[in-house]
């Protein structure tokens, strides 16, 4: 019996989790799903263009699991591509970081109550309510 996976360390949730071929609907494609892990390794390796040590320092794994990870992200994502079908983002074992200097700050416009949270924390800005007043009136802060 193989143990069960770590935990992966994820900076934050990705922005969007669903990407697809223009003109088809959703529901008429096959989905190929990537996990929240393989998106940070992604992210980190594409995006970052961190080298796979210092990425797989980032996840807290190694850098044979990393190299396995992102490996697979790109496998994934090309034949996804290459086949016409829809790339799901969901799942996985991970764990979402906070760093402290990383805060969001988020004003109501109902009432101007002003507050932070961390960044990464898995809520979006549209999907929160004020704590004063619960009003969605929610909006970023640039402060």
């Amino acid at each position: 019996m193989a143990r069960p996976h770590k935990e992966r360390r994820v900076e934050q949730l990705p922005p969007v989790t669903h990407y697809k071929p223009a003109g088809v609907p959703l529901r008429d494609l096959e989905e190929v799903t990537l996990t929240i892990e393989e998106m940070e390794a992604i992210r980190l390796a594409d995006i970052e263009q961190l080298d796979q040590g210092t990425a797989a320092t980032s996840m807290d794994v190694s850098r044979p699991t990393f190299h396995r990870i992102v490996n697979s992200a790109h496998q994934k994502i090309a034949a996804a591509l290459w086949g016409g079908h829809a790339l799901r983002v969901d799942g996985g074992t991970f764990r979402i970081a906070h760093r402290r200097t990383m805060l969001r700050h988020f004003v109501c416009h109902t009432c101007g109550h002003k507050w932070t949270l961390p960044h990464g924390n898995g809520q979006r800005c549209y999907d929160l309510l004020c704590p004063a007043c619960q009003a969605s009136t929610v909006s970023h802060n640039e402060e």
